[in-house]
């Protein structure tokens, strides 16, 4: 991140930046205050460049509507950020609504990790898991050659597609994990 900030820095884009982040923080924020109003508890919260990641102790284990919800919380979260300002005039006004519609547009996408593709996989039978994890490669891959000319967003579909690839390799260590953990669950 050293770099990227001197970067920035030397670019007088400082303050664009801790828009971006400041605006991810209140997405993730969503998903934290959900997540704690479900009775989950979140073991950690990273931002990163191209996003937010949480980790949520037993979200697979959850109810399904819990794990919608929690989904679908951060996008909830960003859009009232970008509502509540609209009513407002501030300096960078444009560039606030700019990374509010993006972060809100890109967590619509039903791919994984984002969370329109944690909202899909909520409400999806088990068996098919698989299968949106194999489109979601597919369609991060597609998104990468559509938004080549925004080089911004060609990383970020870079990153999703790394992750999701990633996924793919230890899928069947996570079937496996969550069938021992609900075994234990429902032991006497």
């Amino acid at each position: 991140m050293i770099p990227i900030i001197i970067y920035l820095i030397a670019t007088a884009q400082l303050a664009h930046y801790s828009i971006i982040i400041g605006s991810l923080l209140i997405h993730e924020l969503g998903h934290i205050a959900v997540a704690k109003w479900t009775g989950l508890k979140m073991t950690s919260c990273t931002i990163l460049p191209y996003g937010g990641e949480i980790k949520i102790k037993n979200l697979l284990l959850a109810p399904t509507h819990h794990q919608w919800l929690i989904a679908i919380a951060g996008p909830l979260a960003t859009a009232m950020l970008y509502l509540v300002a609209q009513p407002f005039q501030f300096p960078g006004q444009a560039f606030f609504n700019e990374v509010q519609l993006t972060i809100l547009a890109l967590n619509l996408i039903p791919i994984l990790p984002l969370d329109g593709g944690q909202a899909l996989k909520s409400i999806l039978p088990k068996r098919y898991h698989e299968t949106l994890l194999a489109l979601s490669i597919s369609l991060s891959t597609l998104f990468i050659v559509v938004t080549f000319d925004q080089l911004h967003l060609a990383l970020i579909f870079t990153f999703i597609a790394l992750q999701n690839i990633r996924s793919w390799q230890y899928r069947k260590y996570e079937e496996a994990f969550y069938k021992i953990v609900t075994k234990q669950l429902t032991l006497p």
